[in-house]
């Protein structure tokens, strides 16, 4: 029996493109027919390999064939290449392992729901599968809201390559061909799109998103991609200081702590400073301090400044930049375009202009096509060609 813990690390074979288009082409990922590999699909009869699939213990049993799977990618090759009949993949969800056998053997895959399409992404990074990685990426960019985006963005940033805090492993230079490293590429590229994706509807849904129980499941990494945003748009303040209560006490809990303010600022550290204090006031400002989130002497400094007091102790340059921080409005324009993955994504037409700029053109695009030479030409340029020919005529 083997076990394999990491085997993209070791992994060199051709990177394998077929089967990108649609759910049933011609070809499907091992280069085999659609017909011979989809009967081969839970054939226990010609099966030579057995799979144990899954994370803590939900593991489950998937019949396999050699030839058709040690096609299909680096990673399985490398695992195939040991002389087991049981090979124990404890390193990916038993859904996205079947999804992954699923594709591979040309069967329709079902990502029918945002846990199984999330798991079938986690399985095609792992077993550098990009044409599968698309797939999933695209469909979880369908179902995106903002309850989805958070259970899509927990622990997401392992598998990206430009997000804060993306894993470094396997690194590049360890995969010992090009095409294995492309596929790597590629896999984290989509995984960046959808990380982006989902960004930009918390941002736009930070209300739904900070009040979703699922947010206090996060780690806090993944907490803090979401809290830092500047364009988070919230409609007050307090609902981002209440969320972060939530998951400092949560937190506390999951570590066998005592729910006392000092474990839960322990618990938070810099995101404690995440809410806008200052453009609270009144109730909703004495709501947020009473939280205690913040030291005493930060919650007196930013009463003190709130109420145009004089300030209970010499204000240092890192103290005022926490208070002209906290008395900063948020930008309302959003962070950027979404990438366009699906319909839910896809850019929105230019709006009708102003009066203000409605008689401004649009630069002409540059055109390409041979016929443009032998359009119609305006009457200027016709005048004149006629005058030259004229003169043309006269002096030959």
């Amino acid at each position: 029996m083997t076990v394999v813990t990491n085997p993209a690390r070791t992994s060199s074979e051709e990177d394998i493109e077929s089967g990108r288009d649609s759910e049933v082409g011609e070809y499907c990922g091992g280069g085999l027919e659609i017909d011979e590999n989809a009967r081969l699909y839970d054939d226990e009869k010609q099966s030579d390999i057995v799979f144990v699939a899954g994370i803590n213990g939900d593991t489950w049993r998937y019949p396999g064939h050699r030839r058709v799977l040690a096609a299909t990618s680096p990673v399985f090759a490398a695992l195939l290449s040991a002389k087991t009949d049981v090979i124990v993949v404890d390193y990916v969800d038993r859904r996205g392992f079947e999804q992954l056998l699923r594709y591979h053997y040309c069967e329709p895959t079902q990502l029918n729901s945002v846990a199984t399409a999330r798991c079938a992404l986690d399985a095609a990074y792992k077993f550098l599968c990009s044409p599968l990685a698309e797939r999933c990426a695209r469909r979880l960019d369908e179902m995106l809201d903002a309850g989805a985006a958070l259970e899509i963005l927990r622990d997401l940033r392992f598998l990206c390559a430009r997000l804060p805090g993306a894993a470094s492993a396997p690194p590049l230079p360890a995969l010992s061909d090009d095409a294995a490293a492309r596929s790597l590429a590629q896999c984290s590229r989509w995984c960046d799109s959808l990380a982006h994706n989902a960004l930009l509807v918390l941002d736009d849904n930070a209300d739904a998103a900070l009040t979703d129980e699922r947010l206090e499941e996060l780690t806090y990494e993944d907490l803090a991609l979401i809290v830092k945003r500047d364009t988070l748009r919230v409609s007050n303040e307090l609902v981002l200081a209440e969320a972060l209560s939530r998951w400092a006490t949560a937190a506390c809990k999951r570590t066998k702590r005592e729910l006392t303010p000092s474990n839960k600022r322990a618990a938070l550290g810099e995101l404690a400073y995440c809410p806008r204090y200052l453009l609270l006031s009144g109730e909703e400002l004495d709501r947020a301090l009473g939280l205690e989130l913040l030291e005493p002497m930060e919650r007196a400094l930013v009463v003190a400044r709130a109420r145009k007091l004089s300030a209970p102790v010499p204000v240092g340059a890192e103290q005022e930049g926490l208070l002209r921080r906290w008395a900063r409005p948020r930008p309302t324009e959003p962070a950027a375009l979404p990438v366009h993955l699906s319909p839910r994504s896809e850019p929105i037409e230019d709006p009708q202009p102003s009066k203000l700029c409605s008689r401004r053109k649009r630069p002409k695009q540059p055109s390409f096509n041979p016929d443009d030479k032998n359009k119609k030409q305006g009457c200027c340029a016709c005048f004149w060609d006629g005058i030259l020919r004229a003169f043309i005529c006269l002096f030959d």
